[in-house]
């Protein structure tokens, strides 16, 4: 496995990625069933037979900032720990997300508060009614040291619609044309491969899940001491932020500083196109919150 510094950022690849293999592993992914017991080692193995996996690498900055949001359950007024409101136990990790299967813990993550709450509203609207109240509590980290973050984008300039997908796009371009044709032309339909599946609603489609949850883990294994996290975007928000997915070695409370922590109450209202809207009706901002003790004060 080669690395290389190309335009800015880093690609891995070796030299075995064909067409051939590429668009056999692509079918047979196609065919996975979600509910078989071995469903996600099928996915792993498969991306394996491609045999030259493409790993795009970036930086990202220290001193920059993401955001969290965690809801409420019923009669949880507040979270007066830290822990409470950073990375989940992986024992409580029981389902596949975007990057990460049952009982594997991520750090996830947001460009902004608005885009954090678009991704956590599919599951408000799943279990709140018009008239309910909704907690939810949002604390601001800033990252300490700089981070490698794994890259996803779009091989075809028409589907390039977020500020994200049109920059790392182009230096897609740029970098696939050092190579090859064999594997440039291999590496355009994995990536249009990756893309549709990172791009597409997953809360209800388990399989799309269990792919990009397997191309993470793998991306994220060969780039081990080169990568730190997954990012990619916002799919409710239509794509106009970003989320993380950090790893749990990174996810410290050595690399990410608590900046703030806010608890907003809203109320949940249905709109005339029969639609949940969630409305502000207060927010309050922490007294203070202590990593070291693990407190929060209200």
């Amino acid at each position: 496995m080669e690395i290389h510094e190309l335009g800015g950022y880093f690609i891995m690849s070796t030299i075995s990625m064909t067409v051939d293999t590429v668009n056999k592993a692509i079918a047979k992914l196609e065919q996975l069933n979600p509910f078989d017991e071995f469903a996600y080692e099928y996915a792993l193995t498969t991306f394996l037979t491609i045999k030259g996996i493409p790993v795009i690498i970036d930086d990202l900055g220290a001193s920059t900032t993401v955001v969290r949001s965690r809801t409420h359950m019923k009669n949880e007024l507040f979270f007066n720990k830290v822990s409470d409101i950073f990375i989940a136990p992986s024992e409580v990790v029981k389902s596949f997300a975007r990057c990460n299967r049952p009982f594997q813990s991520k750090l996830y993550s947001s460009e902004t508060r608005p885009i954090s709450y678009m991704e956590i509203a599919d599951d408000w609207t799943k279990k709140i009614n018009p008239g309910d109240i909704v907690l939810v509590t949002i604390s601001k980290w800033e990252i300490q040291r700089p981070l490698k973050i794994v890259i996803v984008t779009s091989p075809d300039k028409h589907l390039r619609i977020s500020d994200f997908d049109k920059y790392y796009g182009e230096s897609f371009d740029d970098t696939i044309q050092t190579y090859d044709p064999e594997t440039r032309d291999a590496a355009i339909i994995l990536y249009r491969f990756l893309f549709e599946k990172f791009r597409k609603h997953g809360k209800d489609d388990p399989k799309t899940y269990i792919i990009t949850t397997a191309y993470c883990n793998l991306a994220l294994y060969l780039a081990k001491e080169k990568a730190d996290a997954i990012i990619y975007p916002s799919v409710p928000a239509k794509e106009i932020g970003l989320n993380f997915a950090f790893n749990k070695a990174v996810s410290t409370y050595d690399v990410f500083k608590l900046i703030s922590v806010s608890r907003n109450k809203m109320l949940a209202t249905l709109s005339p196109y029969d639609k949940m809207d969630y409305s502000e009706l207060d927010i309050i901002h922490a007294k203070g919150f202590d990593t070291t003790t693990n407190e929060i004060s209200w």
